[in-house]
């Protein structure tokens, strides 16, 4: 039998007797043990996603630009992860000769992974006009 049980049972009793402060009191400690029962449930479950969260922490490894968990060959958006410690996989859509392209679909983050040995881009220096040198 569980205290909520427990109090159930302690309120009949009172109620049976009836003496109506007494009774009324036992209500009102029935309320907080209902409250104090789904507090506890609520601090739970946070805790539960705390500790969930901690263990992502030290499972996830940064290989730039992604983030990997453990045992998951498919890599994760930083951008999220490292925003709202939010674990989420980028979608491949694309591979082509001089870079690949990962899209997240929670924060639309576009990524363009540049392959080693690819042509980079030059730089463009702007030129003066006009008689300069």
């Amino acid at each position: 039998m569980g205290i909520l049980d427990n109090a159930k049972e302690v309120a009949k009793a009172v109620q049976e007797i009836h003496n109506l402060e007494l009774y009324q009191r036992v209500l009102n400690l029935h309320s907080d043990i209902i409250a104090l029962v789904e507090e506890n449930t609520r601090l739970r479950d946070e805790n539960k996603e705390l500790t969930k969260t901690v263990r992502l922490k030290q499972e996830m490894i940064f290989k730039e630009p992604f983030y990997y968990c453990e045992g998951d060959e498919t890599p994760h958006c930083p951008a999220c992860w490292e925003s709202k410690d939010r674990v989420v996989h980028v979608t491949f859509v694309f591979d082509g000769t001089d870079a690949t392209r990962w899209d997240c679909p929670s924060c639309q983050q576009t990524y363009m992974v540049v392959k080693r040995g690819a042509p980079q881009p030059s730089v463009v220096r702007p030129r003066r006009y006009g008689g300069g040198p």
